[in-house]
């Protein structure tokens, strides 16, 4: 595979761990973006038929990528709009009024949550120290009051797997909406929607998609988008967009309706061609190679020190390690030209394919000293 990587990817002279942020460039981006974007800007000024044709683009890569009908997919502007879109959009809680989420959530996701309390729901969180790839964790914590379950698929500290599928399937039992977050899995680890029973799931390309900021996605499920009501509407939500009637509103049938004004363009360009790119490449030849690599890095140090799930099965695709000697561990890393951050007093490295053997060995010997 290191071949097809070295002729996709414009990767950086020193080792790149940092895709739990922001993926690297697929090869040919800036030219999709100047052939589809901007010459037809540049060469005919008005262009929303090749515009448009993009977002079409993009809608159907991710549903080939994530086995899922593009018309149920809607582009966003980040993960933070299209869950608000979703909060907004569902009728108003009765008894069941509480919204289940994780302490381990990226704080975009409580940030949201909190805002669905002025429409009556309540928060309820499972704690930071429970294990989140235990199905039972929360099918426990999924009481008669819950009405919404928010579940991150890989968590972006502890890299924690959580078990989407049983969620999923014990929330539409019981009548509870689930949503899944997708952002720290999608482009790294297999994702079925068909095999899920999730009614939303929202993510980013800018991270293992590789696609660039700004072409964030939501999906909603065929049983769930027709008693949608989004707030945030505009004349892309509408049926007919160009019906042109100021008085008369209609929802699109479909995930549109979560759509909202003139949409943005460019950012998509980037991520459908990324994800073609991905596509190309294969998701279970990825995620195969990422989880040997980030293994064989686990393998090489103190397991006292990791502060992310370690094991196989359960781990999304990077690692959190808090060495004794934090400042020297990061200056070797520095030292190494090894691209990385810091999470919750720890080091925080991501796996993605265009890391190599040699990429890995240096980082590990960085981190044990």
């Amino acid at each position: 595979m290191d071949g097809t990587i070295r002729t996709r990817f414009l990767k950086p002279e020193t080792p790149y761990f940092l895709s739990h942020s922001v993926g690297l460039m697929p090869r040919g981006a800036a030219a999709t973006l100047n052939k589809q974007v901007l010459d037809p800007w540049r060469m005919q000024g008005q262009s929303w038929d090749e515009w448009l044709a993009i977002l079409d683009r993009f809608r159907t890569a991710l549903g080939s990528f994530l086995n899922a009908d593009p018309a149920l997919i809607c582009p966003q502007a980040n993960v933070s709009s299209a869950l608000t879109k979703i909060l907004f959009s569902l009728p108003q809680p009765d008894r069941r009024n509480v919204i289940l989420l994780s302490e381990q959530d990226f704080p975009t996701i409580g940030f949201v949550a909190l805002q669905a309390e002025r429409l009556g729901w309540q928060l309820r969180y499972v704690p930071r120290e429970a294990d989140l790839t235990d199905e039972e964790v929360w099918l426990d914590a999924m009481g008669d009051d819950v009405g919404i379950v928010l579940v991150t698929h890989a968590y972006s500290n502890s890299a924690m797997l959580a078990p989407v599928v049983s969620i999923t399937q014990f929330a539409a039992a019981r009548g509870i909406v689930s949503v899944v977050d997708i952002a720290q899995s999608a482009g790294t680890i297999p994702i079925d929607l068909a095999l899920w029973q999730a009614d939303f799931v929202i993510g980013t390309s800018v991270k293992y998609l590789c696609g660039g900021p700004g072409a964030a996605f939501l999906w909603v499920s065929p049983q769930i988008v027709e008693t949608c009501t989004p707030l945030d509407v505009g004349w892309f939500s509408h049926e007919d967009s160009f019906e042109f009637d100021l008085k008369q509103f209609r929802y699109a049938p479909d995930a549109r309706r979560f759509w909202g004004g003139t949409p943005s363009v460019l950012p998509y360009a980037m991520a459908a061609h990324a994800v073609e790119t991905l596509t190309a490449i294969g998701i279970d030849a990825i995620h195969r190679q990422n989880q040997q690599r980030l293994g064989r890095l686990i393998d090489g140090l103190d397991p006292a020190l990791i502060r992310s799930e370690p094991r196989e099965g359960r781990r999304g695709s990077h690692l959190l390690y808090a060495p004794h000697d934090m400042e020297a561990a990061a200056a070797r890393l520095e030292e190494a030209g090894i691209r990385h951050d810091r999470r919750d007093g720890a080091l925080r490295l991501s796996v993605h394919l265009y890391i190599t053997d040699q990429d890995r060995e240096a980082a590990r010997d960085a981190l044990a000293g």
